[in-house]
């Protein structure tokens, strides 16, 4: 990638590809509110996908908030997720799972953020790394409520 161009489409190849992973474990839930839930999460992934088709289109950077994530609780980071095929994976470990996806994508962003010529460019990875954070944080805490019902 040598491009700002490209960079932009492969960030909306991620933010796709995230959606799709949502939406595929959205299909196999067992509830309704959890299924629900997932699919939120995947309107977040088509909401960035979104920003970046704007930035994409007019060549313009869009007025983004700061964003200050919540704690982050670290889960991801302690519990140890084995999956060996994701079709019969139960909430509690695609929740886990989701939430190791989004640190990765926060860390792609916080690297693009970082080596971003442009301090626009920079912003706008870094406002995508904070939602990222903020979706992992969201994920943590619906996996610590359901550890303790």
């Amino acid at each position: 990638m040598t491009n700002f161009n490209d960079i932009i489409k492969m960030a909306m190849q991620h933010e796709d590809k995230e959606a799709k992973f949502y939406e595929s474990l959205a299909k196999r839930s067992r509830s309704q509110d959890q299924k629900n839930a997932l699919l939120a999460h995947a309107e977040e992934e088509r909401e960035h996908k979104r920003h970046l088709e704007k930035i994409l289109k007019t060549g313009a950077m869009p007025n983004l908030p700061n964003v200050v994530p919540d704690a982050d609780m670290k889960l991801a980071e302690l519990l140890v997720v084995s999956v060996q095929d994701e079709e019969n994976i139960d909430f509690e470990e695609a929740l886990l799972l989701a939430t190791k996806r989004e640190k990765a994508a926060e860390q792609f962003y916080r690297n693009l953020a970082r080596d971003a010529d442009d301090p626009e460019a920079s912003k706008l990875f870094s406002f995508l790394a904070d939602q990222e954070s903020k979706h992992a944080i969201k994920l943590e805490q619906e996996y610590d409520d359901g550890q303790q019902e």
